[in-house]
């Protein structure tokens, strides 16, 4: 992609170029992040929780809250009596 210039308004606001945002998906509400990286101004999407739903799969089936709380708490348990055990 060609280097392309803009120009910072009295309000500190920029435009991004059509040919950055083809590359780049950005609309309006998105959300960037600025960051100085030597002599380079760098800005990142911002990524929210919905735009990350479904990034990580998984195989194994979930057995439901219920069971996660109960392995949780076996876990708490075994951990407990292993540091705790009178020898």
């Amino acid at each position: 992609m060609a280097s392309t210039i803009t120009t910072v308004t009295t309000k500190m606001q920029v435009t991004i170029p059509e040919e950055v945002r083809r590359f780049f998906p950005v609309q309006a509400g998105s959300r960037l992040s600025w960051s100085v990286e030597g002599e380079t101004l760098v800005a990142r999407r911002v990524r929210g929780v919905s735009e990350l739903r479904g990034c990580l799969t998984s195989e194994v089936p979930f057995a439901g809250i219920e069971a996660e709380k109960a392995a949780v708490a076996n876990n708490r348990v075994s951990r407990y009596a292993s540091k705790h055990r009178r020898g």
